[in-house]
């Protein structure tokens, strides 16, 4: 390696995966709202990396269904169970009624 490579470019960095969850939460998927089904695969993504110690919510929601909300929540708390990780969750501008749920 060239002398002008610093050591901390060089170490192996700890991914920690972010699921963005964006908008109203709803049975139908809105405009850039939430639902299971819309999210699925981005959570179980996150859960599935190996080397991630943990996984990250990124709420920004005013709520909606509280079904929906539940559904969520739950699958959320089933997979971190399941991959053995916490879950940190940060709240962007507003996570209101089923966002705070989240």
């Amino acid at each position: 390696m060239p002398w002008y490579w610093p050591d901390r470019l060089l170490r192996r960095s700890t991914p920690i995966p972010v699921v963005r969850l964006s908008g109203v939460i709803g049975a139908v998927p809105f405009r850039g709202g939430l639902t299971l089904r819309a999210i699925e695969s981005a959570l179980a993504s996150a859960f599935a990396m190996k080397r991630a110690p943990v996984v990250a919510l990124a709420i920004n929601s005013p709520g909606g269904s509280p079904v929906q909300s539940s559904l969520i929540a739950r699958r959320i708390r089933d997979l971190a169970t399941e991959h053995r990780k916490p879950v940190v969750a940060f709240v962007e501008d507003i996570a209101a009624s089923g966002g705070y749920w989240l």
